[in-house]
Formats: C-alpha cells, structure tokens, sequence
C-alpha cells in the first residue's frame, strides 16, 4: 500500500494519470469500512456527471490526451485544458478570466473535469506555497502557439472515437458543410484579426452536428477548403461514409463532383447563374411538354412571399462538360408582382425527382440555424481580444461541447424530444442535501447521518487514517 501512495504521488503519475470519476456505491462503502476516503465535497446533481461518464465511454478523454503540446513547460497535461475549455460554454462562461474563480478554485468542480484528489493533493491545484497554476493565463499558454491543423488533428481523433461508439448517429448518410466566420477584436497588445471555421457535420432530423471543421483565413477560397475537409473526414470514416453532401454554391467545381461521385459521394448543390447549364434548364423549361408543379413558397421576412414553382429535369450532364456524372437538376422559378426569378439546383444521381432535390437542399440550411443557434446561445463567436491560438481553441471546443452534449442528450430522456436538440447550454446545477464521497475512481452520494455512522462503526480504521479523513473533510469546506 505504501508503495503504491509513493507511486501515485510521483511526478511520472501526476503527469501521466488522470480519470473521470464513476458513481459506484459498492466500492465506496467498502473503502469508507477500511478507513479510506479521497475527498468530502457538497452534491451537485447536474447533467455534468452523466456527460464526463459520456465522454470517457465515447473515449473523446483519451482523444485530448494526444493534442499537441508546443509549450516549454509541461506540468499540466493537455487533456487538462481541453477538457475545460469545453465545460467553458457548459458553465456559461464567455471569457477565459472567470474561469480560474469558478471552475480551478472549487474541488467539487474539478473533479467534474476529471481532476482526482489525489492530483490535487500532490499540487495540480494547490502547492505548498498556495500558488494555483490553474489560470487564464496557464490556458492561454497551452494554446498560444497551437495552430490550425493540430486542431483539425485532435478533431480527426474525436470524430472515429464518436463513430465507433455510436454509429446509430451516423445512418443516414447525409452531411452538410458551410462555413462561420470569427472576429478577434483589437486588444492592447494584439491586433484585430479574422478567421474562419469550414464546418462539416452530419444530419439528424432538426439538428447538423458538427463533426469536423478546419480553421483557416477568410480569404481561402471554400472550394480549396473543402476538398480537404471532406478528405479530412474520409481518412478517419472511409471513402464513401458520407453518401450524400449538402453545400452551396461556393463550392462548385465540376470536377470534385465528378471526384467525389467516384468516390460513393452524391452530392446537391445550387448552379450559379452565369454558367451554361443554369441557361439550358431555363431553355428547356420553356419547351411545351415541360410542366410546373406548384411547391411551398420561401419564407422571406423583408417581401412579400413569392409564388413558387418547380420542374424535374433529369440527365443534365450534357449541359456541363466539367462535371462528368449523372445529374438531375430542379429549377426553381419565384414569381413576384414585378418580376420572376430562377435558380438551379443539381445532385449527382439520376432519375431525382425535383421535389426531392428541393427538400434535400433545404435541409442544408439547418447547419446556418446551427450556427445562429451557437452565435445567440453559446456565444461561440464572443471573443475577447488575444492570440490567434487562443481565439482557435475558445472557438474549436465550444463547436465540440456542442456535439457532445446534443449526442449525450440523446442517450437521457431529452432524446425523446427532437426539438431540443438544437438549443442553448443546460442550466447550471444546484447544491443538494448529500454529500459527494470519492475513493480512488468512485463517488457515491451519502447523506452526513450515512457517513458518520460508517465512520463510527469503523473508528479503528478511521484513527488510523485521521489525517486522510481531516483532508477529505477540508474539501467540503473549499479548502485543501
């Protein structure tokens, strides 16, 4: 046993071991009987503990312990500040500052990130000379010089975790990619700055998860991009994974249609109005065989709703030589008191009613109510001014807790409710009567009659073990 203390306590062990804590109340009473407790903490009942379990058994832990580590200093693991930045928006914090008074400073807190007592013993949170290193600042550094692909990596790393564990959200196939831009406005000692996230996420019912994305400047063409984003997800999920893929037009190129379609991949996407083939369907809507069917009008908030009307015209291909695969095409004509306006959609596939390519194209917008939703809620696009590598990781983990609190939702009661998938964070949790008792990687709630009767009965074991007691009762005061 002593042995095994000398071990925990090591600086190897404080570096390299970290865990989550499982509610487990067999193994806590046994250890209470032998006089052994880690820590006495006041209950919070919240989604947090059954999220952190999420999060383990999905092995998105073990995908922060790989993220690259650019500091001179590695005292504190990564996985650390990962895990935090995504409880940041969980926690409704919108700066980095308030994080070091709410979350480093309440052990109850920490151990919801996967801090374990004996790490915060041993001085991960509290030295000998009071120092706390757990601080804006400390975030700030793991982050400062992380670039966009160590980003992209880590996220690649997720993303099979998440396949793997839970394949049923990944069905039906269906993807859409757009993009988001961010601010970083100008700060005392850094200047404005701007970049953009190329989000790829996978459909379901009212939501797009995000799943993959890739940091990179405003001025980078989307067609450039997304090519390697879509390979990005290919090379974790395997070519043809995503069967069909929503974008828009800023994507438009011929020939990665014609790339991905040999790939598995169909995809629907507008045509822009100067090109050949939007002049064709236009041509041949005029023929006196083609007909219009009446579709449900747009809603558009700043004029008076259009009336609107579509048509099937199937085996395109002809009309765009770049493009070298099947296409079926929708034109879609809005007709208003003073004029009429046309636009084409295609989707590589044949024999693809327009009806159908309609209603497939529409469902891309969920990813912009997606973002509305993360810009009015999760405040994902609020940053403060600091450096470039910082501004990524506030903005990278927020879109992350996102997908992993919609796909730990659906696991709960929430999922029987689609509409509140897409939603604003959960409310924060509140104290309750019992208490939170830990022993090595288990907690168990007890109510204080409950763990003073154990510690009666057993005060042999106790009196051995005081100063162990003394320390776990501090916790429940916020000392340690």
């Amino acid at each position: 046993m002593a042995q095994l203390a000398e071990h925990l306590n090591s600086v190897e062990a404080r570096e390299q071991e970290w865990y989550v804590f499982i509610e487990n109340r067999e193994a806590v009473l046994a250890a209470l009987q032998e006089g052994r407790c880690d820590g006495i903490l006041p209950a919070a009942r919240s989604f947090l503990d059954g999220f952190a379990e999420f999060c383990l058994r999905a092995g998105v832990l073990k995908a922060f312990e790989a993220f690259p580590d650019h500091r001179a200093r590695r005292s504190i693991p990564m996985f650390f500040f990962c895990n935090t930045l995504v409880h940041r928006p969980l926690w409704h914090l919108p700066r980095l500052q308030p994080i070091q008074d709410t979350l480093f400073r309440s052990p109850y807190i920490l151990r919801q990130l996967g801090f374990n007592a004996r790490q915060i013993d041993a001085g991960f949170y509290t030295t000998a000379a009071g120092a706390k290193p757990f601080t804006a600042e400390a975030i700030a550094d793991a982050f400062v010089r992380a670039r966009p692909e160590d980003f992209l990596a880590n996220q690649q790393a997720v993303l099979g975790s998440l396949w793997d564990y839970c394949p049923g959200q990944f069905q039906s196939g269906l993807w859409a990619m757009d993009s988001v831009h961010f601010r970083v406005p100008r700060g005392a000692h850094t200047p404005e700055q701007a970049f953009k996230a190329c989000v790829l996420g996978v459909w379901q019912d009212s939501v797009v998860w995000p799943m993959l994305w890739m940091l990179v400047a405003p001025s980078e063409a989307e067609i450039t991009v997304g090519r390697k984003l879509v390979a990005a997800a290919e090379a974790v999920i395997g070519v043809g994974s995503i069967r069909h893929l929503l974008v828009d037009r800023g994507y438009l190129d011929g020939a990665w249609l014609s790339e991905l379609h040999a790939r598995g991949t169909r995809v629907t996407i507008g045509v822009r109005e100067d090109m050949r083939i939007m002049e064709d369907m236009i041509n041949l809507s005029r023929a006196p065989q083609q007909q219009w069917v009446a579709a449900e009008a747009p809603q558009i908030h700043t004029e008076t709703p259009p009336k609107r009307e579509i048509m099937s015209l199937p085996a395109m291909e002809a009309e765009w030589d770049a493009c070298d695969v099947p296409l079926s095409a929708c034109l879609i004509r809005d007709t208003y008191a003073r004029e009429v306006r046309y636009r084409g959609l295609v989707t590589t596939q044949p024999d693809i009613p327009a009806c159908d390519i309609l209603r497939d194209n529409g469902k891309r917008w969920t990813l912009e109510e997606v973002f509305m939703t993360l810009t009015r809620y999760w405040h994902c696009d609020d940053l403060p001014p600091c450096r470039l590598g910082v501004a990524y990781a506030m903005s990278h983990f927020a879109l992350l807790a996102y997908t992993l609190m919609g796909f730990y939702l659906q696991e709960s009661d929430a999922a029987l409710d689609i509409r509140t998938w897409n939603q604003a964070p959960p409310p924060l949790p509140l104290p309750e009567r019992e208490l939170a008792v830990y022993a090595g990687p288990y907690f168990a709630l007890l109510f204080p009659s409950q763990l003073v009767t154990i510690i009666l009965e057993h005060m042999d074991a106790w009196q051995a073990n005081r100063k162990q007691l003394l320390m776990a009762l501090r916790l429940t005061e916020g000392n340690t």
